[in-house]
């Protein structure tokens, strides 16, 4: 996971420590390292939250990173997941990640004009899943719409934003 959408899910309340160490590999896979990152790149998803969050405000220190606006963070984050959408194979997991896209844009970015083609994937697929007269939508349509949005859609800002980079 890299940094803006990391940001998003602190943001939210929604960050694991799972998300804390994927973000660290991450790093490390790009060349960036710094003490802390080398530590939290070592912990289990099962630790304690509190103690890799610890060593993650450590890494933020030493790699000079900014917290970015809650709308980069937003937009990153939908990257993530539009990246998510393209990855995956079963259009149960498809149709729930455009999903959840259509809510972060409808509840955190209030409908912006960029990304009204989110609010036409939603009513898409509401009318294929609760639409009581028969509809000439099909599922592979849908699906298909939703692979060209994600594709479509801005890659995830790599990253790092205001950074010096520290290799170990």
């Amino acid at each position: 996971m890299k940094t803006n959408a990391l940001f998003y899910k602190i943001q939210k309340r929604t960050v694991t420590t799972k998300d804390y160490v994927n973000w660290s590999h991450n790093l490390l896979a790009n060349d960036i390292s710094s003490p802390s990152v080398n530590i939290v790149s070592s912990i289990s998803y099962n630790e304690s939250i509190f103690e890799v969050e610890v060593y993650f405000k450590r890494a933020l220190q030493e790699l000079s990173i900014q917290a970015p606006t809650i709308e980069t963070c937003t937009r990153d984050y939908l990257g993530y997941l539009a990246a998510k959408i393209l990855e995956a194979n079963s259009h149960s997991a498809i149709f729930d990640l455009a999903y959840m896209m259509y809510r972060i844009i409808a509840s955190d970015l209030d409908y912006p004009d960029d990304l009204m083609e989110w609010y036409e994937v939603s009513e898409l697929i509401d009318q294929l899943r609760y639409s009581v007269e028969p509809t000439e939508l099909n599922e592979e349509e849908v699906i298909s719409r939703i692979k060209i949005e994600a594709s479509n859609y801005p890659v995830e800002q790599n990253v790092h934003t205001s950074q010096s980079t520290n290799k170990d």
